[in-house]
């Protein structure tokens, strides 16, 4: 009986490593699939790793381009902006060249007329004098009174407000 017993359980133990063995092999087989999908992903991986260093060359290339495109434009506007300030200069200076040519033609036209006004008025002031001198001989000499010589001054300050 023990005999038998033990021969059970060597055919149950022989079952058992059958069925591990099955057990192995198809696990094997699974690794193999797995070996032969991850082959492959590998193979896909690499190449995600080479679109996306290419990726972030291109951006990089694209940045550089963009930087450069910018700092053209910059000095294109700025090129610009200062022709046009050149430009807007020189159309303020001639402006204030003609502004100060007339101011200067405007001021020598004024002096001229000053010196001609001092020079009436030195004429008037003589005139005057010589006038009253004119009117004193004539007082003297009997020719004209007093009376008559403020009667013509009253007169000609009549006149003179008429002016």
């Amino acid at each position: 009986m023990k005999e038998g017993y033990l021969q059970l359980k060597i055919s149950e133990l022989n079952d058992k490593c059958t069925k591990i063995d099955q057990m192995i092999s198809m696990e094997k087989s699974k690794i193999e699939l797995l070996e032969e999908k991850v082959g492959g992903l590998k193979e896909l991986i690499k190449k995600l790793k080479d679109l996306e260093e290419f990726k972030e060359h291109i951006l990089k290339q694209i940045q550089v381009d963009n930087q450069k495109i910018i700092e053209d434009e910059i000095k294109s506007v700025s090129k610009k902006i200062e022709k046009n300030i050149d430009l807007l200069l020189k159309d303020k200076t001639k402006e204030l060249d003609k502004i100060l040519d007339y101011m200067r033609n405007r001021e020598k036209t004024i002096n001229q007329q000053n010196e001609m006004i001092l020079q009436n008025n030195n004429k008037l002031n003589y005139l005057l004098k010589h006038n009253n001198f004119l009117m004193m001989k004539l007082v003297n000499k009997g020719i004209l009174s007093d009376r008559e010589v403020n009667e013509l001054d009253i007169r000609s300050q009549k006149n003179n407000n008429k002016f």
